[in-house]
């Protein structure tokens, strides 16, 4: 008997920026809600299962309106700071991941620029999403 598999293409409409920063997470909310002129508000963790059944809890902060949605996630695990598991295992060097959703038009490019003006933000990149194997946990 053949089988058969179901292959599903999810469509990644968003993007994704790496940053390096040493300071605490409500602290680099509140920046980058004054440089972006967001309000970026402290939602529930978001809850990821590992391949081995864990349920992995990423600290997560939102901004959300008709037609953008920011969020803020800790790329380590909330309660484990030396932890393996990471939300975007491919970058272990960033410390947080900000995920940019505009219906409208691209923001990324400028949301990087806005970043450099951070004192605090040591390093911010874009991620490729062709490439980034992890885009998947992304999927809400």
């Amino acid at each position: 008997m053949k089988k058969k598999r179901l292959e599903v293409n999810f469509g990644f409409n968003f993007s994704l920026i790496g940053l390096t920063s040493t300071i605490k997470p409500h602290k680099l909310a509140w920046e980058l809600n004054n440089a972006l002129k967001i309000d970026l508000n402290r939602v529930s963790d978001y809850a990821l299962e590992a391949k081995d059944g864990e349920i992995l809890l990423f600290l997560n902060f939102l901004h959300q309106t008709d037609l953008t949605t920011v969020r803020l996630f800790k790329n380590r695990q909330m309660d484990y700071p030396a932890s393996k598991w990471l939300l975007v295992p491919e970058y272990p060097h960033f410390d947080y991941i900000i995920q940019v959703d505009c219906k409208e038009m691209d923001l990324t490019d400028e949301i990087v620029q806005a970043l450099k003006n951070i004192p605090t933000i040591e390093l911010s990149a874009c991620l490729p999403l062709a490439t980034l194997k992890s885009k998947e946990n992304f999927i809400f």
